[in-house]
C-alpha cells in the first residue's frame, strides 16, 4: 500500500519522538497496510505503519503505529466537523482516559496516545498499535459468546466507576461530553440521519411481509411520522438518574480482545473509537452493547446475567475508591428502562453495519453511503439480510412486549 502524502518523514519522527524512548535516531523503511478490511470503518480510514527506527549505535527496531485518519469528503466532513467528534477523541485518548486509567489504579482502558494533527485538509491520530500486545477485534459476523461479553462490560463497569469519581473531583471536563451518536434535531440532519436515514421506512417495510408480525409492523408504521423526534429524545440525558462518561459506540468491532495462550479464552479488552462518548446514563452504553454484539441466545438467555456483570464491575471499582453513594443495581435497572428506546434505535442504525453480510458493488463505508445510489443498495443489503432479519425479529418482539411502541 502506497504511504499516505500526510504521512511525511517529519510527521513520523514526531510520532516516534511523542511515543517511545528513542534518543537521536533516523528512520527508514516505511510500510502502511490498512488497519481494517474494507468497509468496517465509517468514520476515518486506518492505517498500521510499521517503521524501522535506527538509533546512534546503528541498531534497528522495527515498530508499529495506528494511524487514524478523519475522512473529509463533502457531505461527511461538514457533519463530522460540526459533532467535533475530531476534537472530542483527541481529548478522550490525550487526557480523559490516562485519568481514568490513574484513578482505577493502571487499567488501560484505550490504545496509548502519541500524536494527532490537526489541519483543514489532514486530521489524524497516531496511537499504539493494539495488535502489537497481541490484542486483536473480534469477527464481528459472529457476534460475542458469553465470556467475550464479560470480558467487555466488566471492563466498562471500571471505566463508568473511574469516570463517576473524576466527574465529582472535577466536573467542568465534562462539559463538552454533551451530547451522544444519535444526537440532532428535527429539521437538522443528525449524522446517523444523513447517512442510514432511510433504514426504519425499509425496516418498515421488510416487517409488512413477516408472518405473524401484523400488529408490529402496524405498530411501527404509525411511528413514521415521529420517528426523527423519537431517535433525538431517546439520545437526551435530561432524565438521566446518574451519569458516567461513556465509550457512546460500544459494539463489537470498538475493542480488541487479548486471550489466553493455553485455553483461548479472552482475559482482557482494549476499546477504541472513543469518538462519541457522552456524559450520560450508562445505560446508553450497556443498552447499545446488548442490541449490537452478543449472539443472540445470549442476548436473549442471558441479558440479566451480563447486566449483572457490568454492575458488579463497577460496583466493585467505586467501593474499592471508597466512593461514598454507589447507585444499586435496582438504579441501574431504572436507567436501562428509561433507555430502552435508545437500546432499539442502535438496533435499527448499529446492528445493520454489524451483520452486514457482503459489501454492494457500488460502494462501501462512508464513501458509499453519502452518495444516494449506493447508500440505497446498501441499506437494502443491511436491512433485508438473513443474520440482521433474524436478530432484528427477537429484538422486535422483545421491544413490543416492552410496550414500547405503543405511543398514545
Amino acid at each position: 500500500m502506497k504511504v499516505p502524502d500526510f504521512l511525511t518523514k517529519d510527521v513520523l519522527v514526531k510520532i516516534i519522538e511523542n511515543g517511545y524512548n528513542f534518543v537521536d535516531f533516523t528512520i527508514n523503511n516505511v510500510k502502511v497496510e490498512s488497519g481494517v478490511p474494507d468497509g468496517e470503518n465509517y468514520c476515518s480510514r486506518v492505517y498500521r505503519v510499521f517503521v524501522d527506527v535506527i538509533d546512534s549505535e546503528k541498531n534497528v527496531e522495527r515498530i508499529q503505529l495506528f494511524i487514524k485518519e478523519q475522512l473529509t469528503k463533502d457531505t461527511s466532513e461538514e457533519l463530522l466537523e460540526n459533532m467535533e467528534l475530531f476534537v472530542k477523541e483527541i481529548d478522550m485518548l490525550e487526557n480523559i482516559l490516562p485519568m481514568l486509567s490513574k484513578i482505577a489504579g493502571g487499567v488501560q482502558f484505550a490504545p496509548k496516545f502519541f500524536h494527532s494533527i490537526s489541519e483543514p485538509k489532514v486530521k489524524l491520530i497516531a496511537s499504539q498499535d493494539l495488535t502489537e500486545i497481541n490484542y486483536h477485534m473480534a469477527n464481528r459476523h459472529n457476534s460475542l459468546d458469553y465470556d467475550h461479553c464479560c470480558i467487555a462490560l466488566a471492563k466498562l463497569g471500571q471505566m463508568h466507576a473511574a469516570s463517576m469519581i473524576l466527574a465529582k473531583e472535577n466536573p467542568s471536563l465534562m462539559d463538552k461530553y454533551n451530547y451522544g451518536i444519535f444526537h440532532g434535531t428535527v429539521g437538522k440532519k443528525s449524522y446517523i440521519e444523513s447517512i442510514l436515514g432511510p433504514n426504519f421506512l425499509v425496516l418498515c417495510d421488510s416487517a409488512e411481509k413477516w408472518e405473524g408480525f401484523e400488529e408490529i409492523s402496524a405498530k411501527l408504521n404509525k411511528m413514521k411520522d415521529n420517528f426523527w423526534a423519537i431517535v433525538y429524545e431517546s439520545d437526551l440525558d435530561k432524565n438521566d438518574g446518574y451519569r458516567v462518561l461513556t465509550h457512546g459506540d460500544f459494539w463489537i468491532n470498538n475493542f480488541l480482545f487479548k486471550y489466553d495462550e493455553v485455553t483461548g479464552k479472552p482475559i482482557d479488552t482494549i476499546f477504541v473509537d472513543l469518538t462519541y462518548s457522552h456524559y450520560t446514563s450508562p445505560a446508553n452504553d450497556v443498552q447499545y452493547f446488548l442490541n449490537t454484539s452478543p449472539k443472540n441466545e445470549i442476548r436473549e438467555s442471558r441479558r440479566e446475567d451480563l447486566i449483572r456483570v457490568y454492575y458488579a464491575s463497577f460496583e466493585r471499582t467505586l467501593s474499592d475508591l471508597n466512593h461514598r453513594v454507589i447507585p444499586t443495581f435496582d438504579d441501574l435497572l431504572v436507567e436501562m428502562r428509561k433507555k430502552e428506546m435508545f437500546g432499539f434505535m442502535s438496533a435499527i442504525f448499529i446492528l445493520p453495519l454489524v451483520l452486514m453480510e457482503r459489501q454492494s458493488p457500488l460502494g462501501y463505508g462512508i464513501d458509499g453511503l453519502v452518495e444516494p445510489e449506493t447508500s440505497k443498495d446498501m441499506i437494502n443489503i443491511m436491512i433485508t439480510g438473513k443474520s440482521y432479519t433474524e436478530t432484528i425479529k427477537l429484538i422486535l418482539k422483545r421491544a413490543d412486549k416492552l410496550k414500547l411502541f405503543d405511543f398514545e
